[in-house]
């Protein structure tokens, strides 16, 4: 019996360095995974900030584009008023030549 306990006793050493290395190579690939854990949460965290920064742009340039229409806009028909207004002087400077045209017609004609 005395050969068989050495004997076992090595065959449990050697199990016990099985299970040492399984557990070590367990430990290193959960480090491993742990770094690629801590990679990818940092790369999703800097691609967020990178949405929320581009989404800020975009809503900047549609408010400045906005902006920008609203003066264009504002700016057309204050031009077309002003066009208008002088059209309506033209027109009244036209019918005022014209009454001071017939009068001077009249006031000839009266005095031949």
């Amino acid at each position: 019996m005395r050969d068989t306990e050495p004997e076992d006793v090595k065959l449990l050493k050697e199990e016990i360095q099985k299970q040492k290395a399984k557990i070590a190579k367990v430990a290193k690939d959960l480090q491993s995974l742990r770094h690629d854990y801590v990679d990818l949460k940092k790369d999703y965290e800097e691609r967020i900030k990178a949405h929320e920064e581009l989404m800020r742009k975009q809503r900047a340039e549609r408010d400045y584009t906005f902006r920008i229409k609203q003066d264009l806009a504002s700016a057309n028909t204050k031009l077309t008023k002003g066009a208008q207004e002088r059209s309506v002087v033209s027109s009244v400077e036209t019918q005022w030549k014209n009454l001071y045209e017939n009068i001077k017609k009249v006031k000839q004609k009266a005095l031949e």
